[in-house]
């Protein structure tokens, strides 16, 4: 649930665990939207990528890891290499493969073939004895387990132990590697990196937590794994009432508010801009616990912990800071390997850094959106940030290009990776008020905002192994531009020209581009793919008619009139709100709708949920339609979301008017706050009975409809609610495409919570228009679709793009009488191919033999059923799942209780296929009988079963 709570503050560290220790548990499977490429598109890709890892001799093998669904049909399989049926820590692979069973291409991390006597000298018991005097204090500890390490540099056999405690007073969580032969240090690594901190206060906001009546928990319902509460316990916050925090500095309920609101932010970014699934991108997240007695926070490899700034005024809970801890949780769980060292070290940092922006930039809230680190602690007493990632030499240490003689400290050595990161997203003289940032040889780059930098990044990180350094990330950002925006090499340049600007040199083998460049405006002979102006005479009684868009504009000036006679706003409670209720009540009563208005009362004080229901229709079978109505503080909203809310108001009456025959019951609804956190329509879906909201069968929604330079798209567009709109697109030749932006950020969400199938059409927010995009839609690439998003300056007329706003209204309609008109029908799209989207875009619809595949329904079986371990060791159990998936199934388990590490080998199987699932106990788990939720999905359904751990 959504709740409203208070503020806070700072931090900032690191990790790094090795891929096949942890990896692979698969959580739910992004459905619908939330993937970036159907699940059953990904089964080509998986068979080309075990077809094409190489095996070089006959004792090794590669074990298919994780696989991760991104954009343009691209799956990053990651794989684990063996020797004699020991794991080769260190040498691992990334495939990088299209839904078409194409290899676009494979990394590597310690290639050679390995040759090893696989029988130890020194016992596991010594090998233990030996990881534990690493640590100035050994608290608690897991089994050794015989590797091969080649992190040491030739291969060699070696115990592989698990450590906890402290270090130089510090806590400290590391694997450390024994020679199994002369008992010496192979190598080690820390999960635990510390680093100073950053915080601010983010006022009334909304969190979701657990609970009902009179108990209520810190435990997000909605993301496994999420949850908060005192480091002195580890043990969710929980109380009587479900209202948190006070507001003030060092106060644990307010820590973890702000704590909680911006790792749930961070984990709807990543859904929403990358198409990730979780924090660990396989449906889970991460602990927080604060009122660490400590000036710093801390990413442990298993959860986040965070103390005080450097004079213990503030806590460091702030978004950035958040936001870098749990992006240390990203970087730990990407690619198939962490890589070691300096430079993969300082990557790490950085990866954090650039995580804590984009969190920053995706909420857009009191913490005003920009590339300082820690700019609002004071953490020094001395009004200084951590770190500048336009100008990293500005904290004193950082350098702002490449070099081969880095800083001792790992934070410094973030310096060319983030300066790299602001020149891609901003450029090296941006417009938009962010600074200036020289370039090491004198460039001048335009950036492309940080969305898109953001993506390519991230789908860079995918292809991280163990041997990850600079250049390594070049090679592998640019693979990453090229097949993300594959008609345009506008992308591929501007990433390769910021690593120029920072020193980071060409490497052999790097991709190449060839194409077009320009991101300039197409010309405007692309506006030909409007309908024909004989699309206004009366079309049959079943077939959409023609929305008028001068009606749309006249609803729009009067919600102009609301704002500018009350303050200039429209915000929910306010005059303006009001006055916009009154606006559409009169008009949806005068055309015969039966109107409610329901008090909400979680909303803001007077704010009120309009409700129109046609009569007519099987009200057992309801199509509901809603947008938002309120605005923001700062301006009168008329695209966000006037646009919205007048658009179904002229659908409204179009069907009034019409009075179509109709096979569903109609039913409207224009809601309050959600711009405080969908409350409107959360608390309307939570008021309803069950049988009320059974009837309920399909919501669709509108936010944001006519965007300056907007884009088309659909919510859910592969999905019979998404097919209906699509097919007024396609009848216009114009290629719209899946709503990632708009994901999980209005009230369609709260519907989809309740299991209600939802769609819809948006126009785009702040995110900004590719040079793809921008050739077959028209407008400007590397701006904002909506400018104005949020500002005073999202007024009527200006603000409003007619062409967008005139074909959404028309998709609606042809969406309502598809749907809900006895009869209904739309044009189906053209036979001609002239005027189809590039094929790129097409890879994200399903082929339509999808007709023909299972039903889902499919089971998962776990043998044994159970079993017995003794603290600090290990088990294994077979997963099979049954027959009648609809795409390749993911695996993970699920225990929050237990202090322990699962994971599946492989993580994803075919349809009637089996894994390998390891639970790891530390020595320091606490004895008893764990049920354990094995989650099986193929993004279209899930299906569980239990396995019973007893710990002794």
């Amino acid at each position: 649930m959504r709740r409203t709570h208070a503020y806070t503050a700072l931090g900032l560290c690191s990790a790094a665990l090795t891929a096949a220790l942890v990896a692979a548990s698969m959580g739910d499977a992004p459905s619908g939207h939330d993937a970036a490429v159907p699940a059953v598109s990904q089964e080509a890709a998986l068979l080309a990528a075990d077809a094409a890892i190489p095996v070089r001799n006959p004792d090794e093998s590669y074990q298919r890891q994780n696989a991760v669904p991104a954009e343009n049909g691209l799956n990053y399989i990651s794989y684990q290499k063996s020797y004699k049926n020991l794991r080769v820590v260190g040498s691992d692979a990334v495939v990088v493969a299209n839904s078409a069973g194409q290899i676009v291409s494979t990394n590597e991390a310690n290639p050679a073939p390995v040759s090893v006597d696989t029988t130890p000298v020194v016992s596991k018991e010594q090998a233990l004895a030996k990881a534990k005097s690493q640590l100035d204090k050994a608290t608690d500890s897991m089994e050794p387990k015989l590797v091969v390490s080649t992190l040491g540099g030739q291969p060699a056999l070696a115990w592989e132990v698990r450590v906890r405690g402290t270090e130089q007073n510090k806590p400290s969580n590391q694997f450390v590697y024994v020679d199994a032969k002369n008992g010496s240090i192979n190598h080690s690594y820390d999960l635990v990196k510390a680093a100073d901190g950053n915080g601010y206060y983010n006022g009334n906001i909304q969190i979701d937590t657990s609970g009902s009546g009179s108990s209520y928990s810190l435990n997000d319902p909605n993301r496994t794994g999420l949850k908060c509460g005192n480091i002195s316990n580890k043990t969710a916050l929980t109380k009587s009432t479900d209202s948190w925090g006070s507001g003030a500095a060092r106060n644990v309920e307010t820590a973890c508010v702000d704590a909680m609101f911006a790792v749930q932010q961070e984990w709807n970014m990543v859904k929403e801009w990358f198409g990730r699934n979780g924090i660990d991108g396989n449906g889970r997240g991460f602990p927080a616990w604060v009122n660490l007695q400590d000036a710093n926070a801390y990413w442990t490899g298993d959860h986040t912990e965070f103390g005080y700034n450097g004079s213990k005024a503030k806590d460091m809970t702030s978004i950035d800071v958040v936001g870098h801890e749990f992006g240390h949780a990203i970087f730990q769980y990407s690619g198939s390997g962490q890589g070691s060292g300096t430079e993969a070290n300082g990557m790490n940092e950085s990866t954090g850094d650039i995580f804590g922006a984009l969190v920053e930039h995706y909420v857009n809230g009191k913490d005003k959106p920009d590339y300082d680190v820690g700019e609002l602690v004071d953490f020094f007493g001395n009004g200084k940030n951590l770190r500048f990632m336009y100008k990293p030499s500005l904290d004193g240490g950082s350098p702002d290009c490449y070099t081969t003689s880095w800083p001792s400290d790992e934070h410094l050595v973030a310096g060319p990776q983030n300066h790299w990161f602001y020149l891609l997203a901003e450029g090296s003289k941006p417009t938009n008020g962010q600074p200036e940032s020289p370039t090491c040889n004198n460039s001048s780059i335009t950036g492309l905002g940080i969305q898109t930098a953001g993506k390519i990044f991230y789908n860079a990180l995918q292809q991280k192994t163990s041997s990850w350094n600079y250049a390594a990330l070049r090679k592998a950002a640019l693979t990453a531009a090229k097949n993300l925006f594959p008609n345009s090499c506008g992308e591929f340049n501007t990433t390769k020209a910021a690593f120029d600007a920072v020193s980071v040199k060409a490497v052999s083998g790097e991709a190449t581009c060839t194409g077009p460049t320009s991101t300039s405006q197409p010309p405007t002979s692309t506006t030909t793919t409007t309908p024909p102006t004989t699309t206004t005479s009366q079309p049959p009684a079943t077939e959409a008619p023609d929305i008028s868009v001068d009606a749309v504009k006249g609803h729009l000036a009067e919600l102009q009139k609301a704002a500018d006679g009350n303050g200039g706003n429209r915000y929910s409670g306010s005059g303006g709100f009001k006055a916009s209720v009154d606006y559409i009540e009169g008009k949806l009563k005068a055309a015969g709708y039966t109107v409610t208005r329901q008090n909400c009362t979680s909303c803001s004080s007077g704010s009120q949920n309009l409700i129109a229901d046609w009569p007519g229709g099987d009200t057992g079978n309801t199509l509901m339609l809603g947008a938002h109505l309120d605005s923001v503080s700062a301006g009168p909203g008329i695209n966000d979301n006037g646009s919205g809310s007048a658009t179904i108001l002229e659908n409204a009456l179009t069907v009034a008017a019409k009075k179509p025959s109709l096979s569903r019951h109609l039913r409207f609804a224009w809601w309050s706050d959600e711009e405080q956190g969908l409350v409107g329509s959360k608390f309307y879906v939570n008021s309803l009975s069950s049988a009320d909201k059974a009837k309920i069968k399909s919501y669709l929604n509108f936010d944001m409809t006519g965007s300056p330079n907007g884009g088309y798209f659909i919510n859910n567009i592969t999905t019979d609610l998404g097919k209906a709109f699509k097919a007024y697109f396609d009848k216009i030749g114009v290629a719209a495409e899946e709503n990632t932006e708009g994901a999980g950020r209005s009230d369609d969400y709260s519907f989809q919570n309740a299991g209600i199938a939802s769609s819809g059409f948006a126009a785009g927010a702040s995110a900004r228009k590719t040079a793809a995009q921008a050739q077959k839609w028209g407008g400007t690439s590397g701006q904002a679709y909506d400018s104005c998003y949020h500002s005073a300056c999202d007024k009527n007329p200006g603000n409003i793009n007619g062409t967008i706003l005139d074909r959404g209204a028309d998709s609606v309609a042809s969406a309502i009488w598809a749907l809900a008109v006895s009869g209904g029908t739309t044009t189906t799209p053209p036979t001609t191919t002239t005027t189809t989207p590039p094929t790129s875009t097409t890879t994200t619809t399903p082929p339509t033999t999808t007709t023909t595949t299972p039903s889902g329904n499919f089971t998962v079986a776990v043998n044994p059923s159970g079993g017995t371990v003794a603290v600090g060791g290990q088990i294994s159990a077979k997963v099979s799942v049954g027959s009648g998936a609809r795409g390749p199934v993911r695996l993970t388990a699920i225990n929050d209780e237990l202090d322990a590490y699962f994971w599946f080998s492989p993580s994803t199987v075919s349809s009637g296929g089996s894994s390998t699932l390891t639970l790891w106990t530390w020595y320091g788990t606490a004895p008893g009988s764990y049920p354990v939720t094995i989650q099986a999905t193929d993004g279209y359904s899930t299906t569980t079963t239990t396995y019973t751990l007893v710990v002794q």
